[in-house]
């Protein structure tokens, strides 16, 4: 039977994590790590580049509704000079906001830094999230001691132990005994003390003021504008813990100026949690025990897919030797021609998108408590858009 064990974070370059005061070190992460950028074309900043596309708009095949919520989970915006001084901004940051309050119901609260910037030629938004790491079975036992009181959340006492668990990694590269997550999302697993050991901030969000916005969406999104909405809900999800070690193995394996890491000088890479469940296409388990021994996918050139028996979707997988997209995202469907969530890398000018089953249950299993109800005979939502398409980092 697993238990809870007392935590030891570190915040750390590739292993990374927190808990209790007093027991922490804390490392700075370099930035191809933590950030999600979103960019037209154009130069990708420090860590990527990125092209212009043109593909149609497409729409979700499930509709959400919202199960009472114990309205305990609450998101704290702390703007910026700029950001505060532009209310139909910040109004559009508050209402993305709202939209994940009313789904998940940890009494949590996430501490947001949001901003409006003058970024990088061609980058239209930046997220960056604290992430911590611990020891592989401290953070499993808490995954399943939390999911113990959901229903649907079965499959998490299937996670294999450490001794169990294995993680496929290009050479050069080996997996540490550790896990890193979100400080958000170690907050949902119900660890306490983060914001006393590393600061209240869980994650910085900034936009570009070098692009136009549409600030409402109610009426439509204007010609040749961005919805600044959807952006502001993508970002967030990010920084609530949607992301994967994949994109930092494709950094370091290929991203610009960077000397690959070699058998005899290897990359140590500790998994996020919602790697737990990536697999590669084609052998992904079917039952709980093989999900239970199931290999699990690192590999930057290997289509993956995240599932939990139930529930399926593909994934990203690298900016620089993957499919040109971060692994932190579902597969784009500027690819497939299906469109899974809001976490997917690519929006286009006019295009409004919102939260999917899906995006929803990536965060359910990794430790948030979600209220919602599928209904998949009604579409949820059209999306808008035939113009260019803008990758989403």
């Amino acid at each position: 039977m697993r238990t809870k064990a007392a935590a030891c974070f570190s915040l750390a370059t590739l292993p990374l994590a927190a808990s209790e005061p007093d027991l922490f070190t804390r490392i700075d992460t370099p930035q191809h790590t933590v950030f999600c950028s979103c960019h037209a074309c154009g130069s990708g900043g420090a860590d990527a580049h990125f092209e212009v596309e043109t593909g149609p708009g497409s729409s979700f095949p499930t509709a959400l509704s919202v199960a009472p919520s114990s309205g305990a989970f609450d998101i704290i915006l702390n703007p910026n000079a700029t950001l505060a001084g532009n209310a139909p901004a910040l109004a559009a940051f508050e209402r993305a906001a709202a939209t994940w309050e009313a789904f998940i119901s940890d009494p949590i609260t996430v501490n947001l830094s949001v901003g409006l910037e003058d970024l990088d030629p061609g980058v239209l938004a930046s997220a960056g999230s604290v992430l911590l790491s611990a020891g592989y079975d401290t953070l499993t036992n808490a995954m399943v001691l939390d999911a113990g009181a959901e229903l649907d959340d079965g499959i998490v006492s299937s996670l294999p132990t450490f001794a169990q668990s294995s993680f496929s990694l290009p050479t050069g590269f080996l997996r540490s005994n550790g896990l890193t997550a979100n400080k958000a999302t170690l907050k949902a697993l119900g660890f306490t003390g983060l914001d006393t050991q590393f600061g209240a901030n869980d994650a910085t969000i900034n936009f570009s003021t070098n692009f136009a916005f549409d600030y409402d969406n109610s009426d439509g999104v204007g010609s040749n504008l961005i919805d600044f909405e959807t952006v502001a809900l993508h970002e967030i999800g990010h920084s609530l813990g949607f992301t994967s070690a994949t994109d930092t193995v494709d950094f370091l394996a290929g991203g610009p100026g960077v000397v690959p890491p070699t058998e005899q000088d290897p990359a140590i890479i500790a998994p996020r949690l919602l790697d737990l469940f990536r697999f590669a296409d084609g052998s992904e388990p079917g039952t709980e025990a093989a999900f239970t021994t199931a290999t699990r996918t690192l590999e930057p050139d290997v289509e993956a897919v995240f599932t939990d028996l139930d529930m399926e979707g593909g994934m990203s997988t690298g900016a620089f030797t993957g499919d040109g997209r971060q692994a932190s995202h579902w597969k784009d469907n500027n690819i497939t021609g299906a469109l899974v969530g809001i976490m997917d890398p690519t929006l286009a000018n006019q295009q409004v998108v919102g939260l999917s089953a899906l995006d929803l249950r990536a965060l359910d299993v990794i430790g948030f408590d979600i209220a919602f109800v599928p209904e998949p005979s009604t579409l949820w939502l059209t999306l808008y858009g035939f113009l260019m398409w803008r990758r989403r980092r």
